[in-house]
């Protein structure tokens, strides 16, 4: 029952409250005035509705259904009225209303996201317009969805009593259901199977029928492209955002848009209805405004297309905001754009981001603005187009954006190459007529090319063909290339090119300079680049006659037969001819055309001249390109006279043996003959007697005989005339003639000076001291013969060293420098041995000057004079025949120079060898049998040298000859192979001196080691760039090596075999130094040199002897006379090398003494602390190893450098090539002479090669930059310590170190 009691009581709640809420609804619905809903007005009659509610109000006026009905509203007025009984209220007033204002108006207001509208029906009745949107006269479509069941024809009428009835257009029996509205129309039902042609309402008003037709069709489903315009927004702050959102669909079908986007809520957008575009394919849209953006603004916005509530699709625009406006320009590829001549089409598209867009382009040309109208450029948004690029193109491309209202402006640039084959100046104003070149003359001949890159000219000639019959210069060859100094035709003196600025651009001129004109042809002017080539022809016709056309003789004597000749320029003029006064061709009496070498002619017999006879004949001379020249015979006819004396003879007295002259001054036409009588007997000419043309008659020392009377007879063929003189001899004839007897005795007295000079000069000669023996030398010295002169001395013999281009292989390059390089290469059977054999060849980069191949030429023939020898780097062969580029084929040595193998090989060095002879690594230098060859030849010196050739066996080769040659990268270094390092080269050098050769750059970089340890003085001149290379300073305009080089040779340029043995002292202090550059430590300046030359001297090397030391010292001897030649070097080395091999594996070293007592006492007692704290063992410039091996009164560089410091304040630090040893390793020595019975002077130097890491030139901060690489000394050490297979990785053979041995390094 309570149950009971509160159902009802909640239902009776549940009432209320919705009686309430619909109570409030109502409440805060607007109020329309009048109240009379429909309302019906008569037409013209005017239409006041008052709206009052709580919101701002808001009216909405009647549509039409149709799109081509409109109403006009003209009349309407929206006004505020009292708003007493409400918060608001408005007034609507519409006057002269008429039956298209018929509808629904509405007023509403929006409060708390809720519409409130009120509305009412306005009929406007009128008699004349019964239907609202009459249709009579063209059917309106009605379009219906295939999913919808009913169709409304809209044939709504102006007054509600109307009645209206609804038919098809062809009556059919069956009635049509529908339901009739006056505000709406008739609504039928629509199946799909339903099928109406044409509806139409009809309706009788006064006796009268109007109709209102309409056309149902259905519509499809089809919706298409929906996007939003622009798809990505980018606004700034305060701007207007505009969207538009389209679709696509059929003609009869329309698309609904609804937009959704942040701050929607905030009404500030509005959307407007774009205009469609009637098509079969229709395009509707609707475009979104939103005012006034704020950064809240960004975001997504989407558009949502139907057509149907199952038929939709979607669209988003991203929308980005930005605070501030910005102005940016980039390059979108490259900023330099090279592009080739003709090319069709180039954009510059320059990358621009700027919000707002810029208001202001323009594009410059090398700073001048590109007009819009411009026939060259045209520009396309930011773009810059230009069709068919040409070469005036070129240049800087400008583009400058600019944002006036926010003052931004940028500018970008672009660079336009333009690539252009090369065009010749020249050629585009070639002159007119050609002219010829006069035979012998120098003449001058200029190419002038511009393109890009710039081009590159060749001279070619190709010489007229010799045949004696052709008229016209006919090539016999193609382009020969022209090279300078070349005499491939005519003689060339030089050819000149530079590049030079003409009119602004840059161009390349060459001038090819003819020395002496000789052979006719045509010389071209190829100018070629990547881009293609052009080539200019400059006929070259040599002349022997000043002139193209010349007629000879010019004058003749009256009465005489002359042939005249008409002369003109061969290859030039192809055809003579000879024409009368009245312009015909003179077929009589003219000779055929006659041709020689530079001139062709042809000849016209006159006979029986006179003036009249000859005037007007001229020579009609064909050109090349069948041009006509006309030369005029200008024939001078003289008169005929008799002779006539100008001066007669006079009697004349003249003294004995003097010479007697008459002169026969006689004229006349034609001139007359001249002839001598003596006492009426006609003179000949004699000795003495000379009877020249002129007609003068010339005794030279007269004689009594020549006593008599002379007579001078002149005649012609109109007359004679004569004159005499008598001539009478003066003194004694038998007294001797003084002159004869002077000048006989001058030229005995003369040639008696001479002789005594030539025998007074051989005997000096004779007298002079050894080292001066083999003279001047005809390949270096250019003081005393040029060495071009010197060069043109030596043959080259091609039956004997040429050899075939296509049986050399070419490999990696070995080695290059500033105009050459050496290049590895396989030659097929050039020894005769093998089939292919590894051979160096040098060569010319590409471009090499004519100089330069002359230059590389010259060594050739150098190399060829000098001979075979084991120890220099001998010639193979060459390759000079043309068609190719100039080769000379030399021995390869696969291990490189000496001075990169010895440093390379300095962790490998062991000094001593074990009592069987034997390295403790590997084998050594076995030389028992070669030493008593050695002694042999020592036996009788200079044999071997002058022969040029010595045994082909190495100096360290195995004693089996089949043995193939031992890797020399895996075997140890020893003192002995040092010794035989410096016995061989000495051995090389003292057979080049004996071919009188001087080297001027003796230098472990131009000692190469070949197979089986042999080593090879080498020359590559051309493949060393000495402005590269760090050993060659700098000595006024020169660049020189002058650590090895001799006083006299720094000081006074003179260069001789004994500067070679200074600079070879300094190769074995490299030698014994592995590799050391030689005076570490050492400024190499002024001061250096007037050291040296006062006599300081560079200190022992690490690892040499006091006898190799002395050695070298000898070297180093002020005075050239005081060194010993190559022939007493190679006794002393060989001594040198016979002691260790006699020795049976102990080296010829004597033991410092010295040393050896001082260690002896650290063996035989402990170290004290009285025990002095410098090291004994110590090298440095107090050291007493250095101090033994050399002799007092040579003074060292690195005594200089300390001379006046204190010796202990110096103690740990490496000088020169010095090295520290501290006490323990000292104990360390001592050690392991106890332990392997070794001298300890050898094991010290093991223990240096073994510890040492670096090069000695190193100073002691750099010794804390590079710690060394080798662990501490093993006190266990023995001689199984180091590994039998040790292998060394030393660097490849390097090419680079090596220079000519004709010419210093200037």
């Amino acid at each position: 029952m309570m149950l009971l009691c509160a159902c009802v009581k909640l239902a009776i709640i549940l009432n209320w409250s919705s009686f309430i809420s619909g109570y409030l609804a109502d409440k805060r619905l607007p109020k329309i005035w009048p109240s009379e809903n429909p309302i019906v007005i008569h037409q013209g009659d005017p239409l006041h509705l008052t709206c009052r509610g709580h919101g701002q109000l808001h009216w909405t006026l009647p549509k039409p259904v149709g799109s081509r009905h409109v109403i006009s509203w003209e009349g309407m007025k929206v006004q505020r009225c009292d708003s007493r009984h409400a918060a608001h209220c408005s007034k609507l007033t519409i006057t002269h209303l008429n039956a298209s204002h018929t509808g629904e108006y509405s007023c509403g207001y929006s409060r708390g996201g809720s519409d409130h509208v009120a509305s009412t029906y306005v009929y406007v009745t009128d008699p004349e317009q019964p239907f609202v949107e009459p249709y009579d006269q063209t059917p309106y479509a009605l379009f219906i969805l295939r999913d919808q069941s009913s169709l409304v024809i809209p044939c709504r009428t102006s007054s509600p009593s109307t009645v209206v009835t609804l038919n098809e257009l062809s009556p059919s029996s069956e009635k049509i259901d529908n339901e009739w509205d006056p505000k709406v129309g008739f609504r039928i039902p629509y199946t799909p199977e339903t099928v109406y042609d044409m509806l139409i309402c009809s309706a009788v008003v006064n006796g009268q029928e109007f109709r209102s037709m309409y056309i149902p069709k259905r519509l499809s489903l089809f919706l298409e492209n929906v996007t939003i315009t622009p798809e990505r927004v980018r606004v700034l702050v305060g701007d207007t955002l505009f969207l538009n959102c389209t679709g696509v669909t059929t003609y009869d079908q329309r698309i609904k848009f609804t937009w959704d986007f942040p701050k929607k809520n905030e009404n500030r957008h509005f959307i407007n209805k774009t205009q469609d575009t009637p098509a079969l394919a229709f395009t509707m849209s609707k475009a979104l405004v939103l005012p006034n953006i704020s950064m809240e603004d960004k975001g997504l916005y989407r558009c949502k297309a139907e057509i149907t509530p199952t038929k939709h699709k979607n669209a988003t625009a991203k929308v980005i905001v930005y605070e501030h406006p910005f102005l940016n320009i980039s390059h979108r590829h490259l900023a330099t754009v090279v592009v080739r001549e003709g090319r069709k089409r180039l954009v510059f598209d320059p990358k621009v981001n700027a919000l707002p867009l810029p208001d202001t382009l323009t594009w410059y040309k090398d700073g001048v603005p590109i007009l819009k109208n411009s026939t060259c450029y045209k520009i396309s948004g930011y773009n810059l187009i230009i069709s068919d690029v040409q070469q005036k193109h070129d240049g800087v491309f400008t583009i400058s954006l600019g944002n006036q209202a926010h003052r931004l402006y940028r500018n970008l640039s672009y660079t336009l190459e333009v690539e252009v084959k090369p065009s010749i100046s020249e050629s585009e104003f070639a002159p007119v007529d050609i002219q010829p070149y006069m035979f012998g003359k120098r003449h001058q001949l200029t190419c002038t090319a511009s393109g890009r890159p710039a081009p590159h000219i060749t001279w070619l000639w190709q010489p007229c063909h010799t045949d004696s019959v052709l008229k016209q210069c006919i090539s016999e060859t193609t382009g020969v290339t022209v090279m300078e100094k070349g005499n491939v035709g005519n003689r060339i003196e030089s050819i000149r090119t530079k590049p030079e600025m003409v009119q602004g651009k840059n161009k390349t001129r060459s001038t090819l300079v003819i020395g002496e004109a000789s052979v006719s042809g045509n010389y071209s002017c190829l100018a070629q680049n990547e881009n293609g080539k052009s080539i200019m022809s400059i006929p070259f016709f040599v002349s022997d006659h000043p002139e193209p056309i010349s007629i000879q003789p010019q004058s003749a004597v009256e009465k005489d037969d002359i042939t005249l000749s008409c002369r003109a320029s061969r290859y030039l003029y192809i055809d003579l001819q000879w024409l009368d006064s009245q312009n015909r061709t003179v077929t009589s009496n003219v000779s055929r055309l006659q041709l020689d070498r530079y001139s062709i002619a042809i000849l016209l017999h006159l006979r029986n001249v006179s003036k009249n006879s000859t005037a007007g004949y001229k020579c009609r001379a064909m050109k090349l390109q069948n041009k006509l020249e006309v030369k005029s015979a200008a024939l001078n006819v003289i008169a005929r006279k008799q002779p006539w004396l100008s001066q007669n003879l006079t009697d004349r007295d003249v003294n004995s043996s003097s010479t007697l002259v008459l002169a026969c001054l006689a004229q006349g036409v034609p001139h007359p003959n001249i002839t001598w009588y003596k006492n009426s007997v006609q003179l000949e000419e004699g000795p003495g007697i000379t009877l020249r043309k002129d007609g003068a008659l010339i005794i030279e020392r007269v004689k009594k005989d020549d006593e008599g009377l002379y007579e001078c007879v002149a005649r012609n063929s109109e007359g004679v005339v004569k004159t005499s003189a008598l001539v009478t001899v003066l003194g004694e004839e038998g007294k001797p003639n003084v002159e004869v007897i002077i000048l006989v005795c001058t030229g005995a007295a003369a040639t008696f000076l001479w002789l005594m000079l030539i025998l007074f000069i051989r005997k000096l000669r004779k007298q002079q001291p050894a080292h001066y023996k083999m003279g001047p030398s005809i390949i270096i010295d250019p003081d005393e013969c040029p060495l071009d002169e010197q060069n043109d001395l030596l043959q080259y013999d091609s039956s004997k060293w040429e050899f075939p281009r296509d049986r050399l292989r070419l490999g990696k390059t070995l080695g290059h420098g500033a105009f050459g390089k050496v290049v590895e290469a396989s030659a097929f059977g050039i020894d005769k041995l093998s089939t292919c054999k590894t051979v160096a060849v040098k060569m010319l980069k590409g471009g090499a000057t004519s100089n330069e191949r002359k230059a590389l030429m010259s060594e050739l023939k150098i190399l060829i004079h000098i001979g075979h020898h084991l120890n220099v780097v001998n010639l193979l062969g060459a390759c000079t025949k043309p068609g190719g580029p100039l080769m000379m084929i030399v021995e390869f040595c696969k291990y490189g120079n000496l001075s990169n193998y010895l440093r390379g090989k300095r962790d490998d060095f062991v000094v001593y060898k074990g009592q069987d002879g034997k390295v403790m690594s590997g084998t050594a230098c076995e030389l028992s049998e070669l030493m008593k060859r050695r002694l042999e030849s020592v036996a009788s010196t200079g044999s071997s040298a002058s022969s040029g050739f010595i045994e082909d066996k190495s100096y360290c080769d195995s004693e089996e000859e089949e043995e193939e040659s031992e890797d020399l990268y895996k075997r140890v270094l020893t003192l002995e192979d040092l010794i035989c390092y410096s016995f061989q080269v000495a051995k090389g050098m003292e057979f080049l001196a004996s071919r009188k050769c001087i080297h001027r750059d003796l230098a472990a970089r131009n000692i190469l080691l070949s197979e089986n340890n042999v080593v090879k003085i080498c020359d590559f001149g051309l493949a060393r760039d000495i402005y590269k290379d760090p050993d060659y300073v700098r000595k006024g305009d020169a660049r020189l090596p002058l650590k090895w080089m001799a006083p006299e040779a720094i000081f006074d340029k003179i260069y001789t075999t004994q500067s070679d043995v200074w600079s070879f002292g300094v190769l074995m202090w490299e030698i014994f130094s592995l590799g050391a550059s030689p005076y570490p430590g050492v400024q190499i300046d002024e001061e250096f040199c007037c050291r040296l030359k006062e006599g300081t001297r560079m200190r022992a090397p690490e690892y040499s002897s006091s006898e190799i030391y002395k050695t070298m010292l000898e070297c180093w001897q002020g005075e050239p006379q005081e060194r010993p030649t190559f022939t007493e070097l190679v006794e002393q080395l060989g001594d040198l090398l016979q002691a260790s091999v006699q020795q049976g594996g102990k080296h010829y070293i004597p033991v410092n003494t010295d040393l050896l007592a001082k260690v002896g006492e650290l063996d035989g007692g402990k170290m004290t602390e009285e025990t002095p704290t410098r090291p004994v063992s110590q090298r440095d410039s107090g050291g007493a190893w250095n101090i033994k091996i050399r002799p007092a009164s040579v003074k060292t560089f690195d005594e200089v450098t300390m001379d006046g410091e204190d010796n202990h304040a110096h103690q740990g630090v490496q000088c020169d090539s010095g090295m520290g040893l501290s006490s323990d390793n000292m104990n360390t020595l001592k050690k392991l002479e106890t332990l392997a019975g070794r001298p300890l002077s050898i094991m010290a130097l093991a223990m240096k090669a073994m510890s040492r890491s670096k090069e000695s030139v190193l100073s002691e901060p750099d010794k804390d930059k590079y710690p060394p690489s080798v662990p501490p000394l093993d006190l266990n050490l023995d001689d199984s310590a180091l590994d039998a297979d040790l292998e060394c990785h030393s660097p490849p053979p390097d090419y680079n170190y090596v220079v000519r041995y004709s010419t210093p390094p200037v």
